[in-house]
C-alpha cells in the first residue's frame, strides 16, 4: 500500500459532489482527512491517500478530470 498526502481544491461547481467518496470506492482508496474548509465558491481539503501504487495514482488522475486540483503536501503540514 501507497500512501500520498494531497490538498485537493474543489470549485464551487462541485461543492455537492461526493468526489472523494466515488474516487476511493471505483479505486479502493482509503482516506484520512485532515483539514478542510469551505468558502463561498471554493472547497479545500488535506488527506492523506492510501491504496494500491496504479490505483492511487489513476484515483488522483480521475479526480483531476472532473475539475479537482490536486497538489502534493511534502512536508506533514497536517500533524
Amino acid at each position: 500500500m501507497v500512501k500520498r498526502r494531497v490538498h485537493l481544491s474543489f470549485p464551487g461547481k462541485l461543492k455537492d459532489e461526493p468526489l472523494l467518496w466515488y474516487a476511493c470506492e471505483r479505486f479502493n482508496l482509503v482516506f484520512n482527512i485532515r483539514q478542510a474548509d469551505y468558502t463561498e465558491g471554493l472547497g479545500w481539503l488535506m488527506a492523506e491517500l492510501e491504496g494500491d501504487g496504479e490505483e492511487l495514482e489513476t484515483g488522483i488522475r480521475w479526480l483531476e478530470e472532473q475539475g479537482v486540483h490536486v497538489a502534493p503536501i511534502e512536508q506533514d503540514v497536517v500533524q
